[in-house]
């Protein structure tokens, strides 16, 4: 198995070391040299790493091709390509759609779209896939874990939740900004923070992802959480977080519509 990677960008360096960090068997891993800083750091990662002078080479030299470019760049890019029929063909770009990447791709048959995020490094990335393909799913179940969708509707409202990185992380900023206000050291808060939100995650684990069971125990009729809940009821603070959500979704709906 050949690697080929156009773009390398955080999600296709993540990617790859994740790949790397599990030993994955494959022949070698060709990127490009858009990012030279990203490229250079990976290429010292493993010795089936190599730079490739050209997109083309990379095409050429690969079986499994993996697209990570913006998506006006990604149209323009492919369209200057040449693919064969034996090519499988590997998307990361969330606003391209099957049949346009199969015009661009033409002949390739083999057309998948995969949303990998940044904690592949570390092998934790849960990945949407569509449509099914076994050797892509066995890839990246080896860097977390797969979630394949049922058509393009449920793929792009997996995709949605891709775009929760930031703003989660803005949340526990806002907690973090709060205890050093306050006079907690930055130390301190951030290891709270780190304890609390890992054993937020297993306590969801061990009780099976059941929100509503899980909502229900952590109040105490009067108490902090349950008030902190209520206040947050009132302003609106999940129903408007849902209709921005939906917003997200007619974005790609509408790009990936084209």
């Amino acid at each position: 198995m050949k690697l080929g990677f156009i773009g390398t960008g955080k999600i296709t360096t993540s990617v790859i070391e994740g790949l790397i960090r599990s030993k994955v068997n494959c022949k070698q891993i060709l990127i490009s040299q858009r990012n030279r800083k990203n490229s250079s750091y990976l290429k010292r990662k493993s010795k089936k790493i190599k730079v490739s002078k050209s997109n083309q080479e990379i095409i050429n030299k690969s079986s499994i091709v993996f697209i990570s470019l913006l998506p006006k760049i990604a149209i323009k890019e492919l369209a200057k390509l040449k693919f064969n029929k034996n090519h499988k063909i590997v998307s990361f770009v969330s606003t391209l759609n099957l049949t346009k990447l199969k015009k661009l791709c033409n002949p390739a048959k083999q057309i998948i779209k995969a949303g990998p995020l940044p904690m592949a490094s570390d092998n934790l990335s849960p990945t949407i896939l569509y449509p099914k393909d076994k050797v892509i799913a066995n890839l990246f179940n080896k860097i977390g874990t797969v979630v394949e969708a049922k058509n393009e509707k449920q793929n792009n409202h997996l995709w949605v939740m891709t775009s929760l990185m930031a703003s989660y992380v803005a949340v526990i900023k806002s907690f973090d900004d709060y205890l050093v206000k306050n006079k907690v050291k930055s130390t301190e808060s951030k290891k709270y923070l780190n304890t609390f939100l890992t054993g937020m995650l297993f306590q969801l684990n061990n009780n099976s992802f059941n929100f509503d069971k899980i909502i229900k125990e952590l109040q105490t009729k009067g108490g902090i959480n349950e008030e902190l809940l209520k206040r947050l009821q009132k302003d609106k603070f999940f129903t408007n977080l849902q209709k921005n959500l939906n917003k997200i979704y007619f974005r790609l709906k509408k790009a990936n519509d084209k």
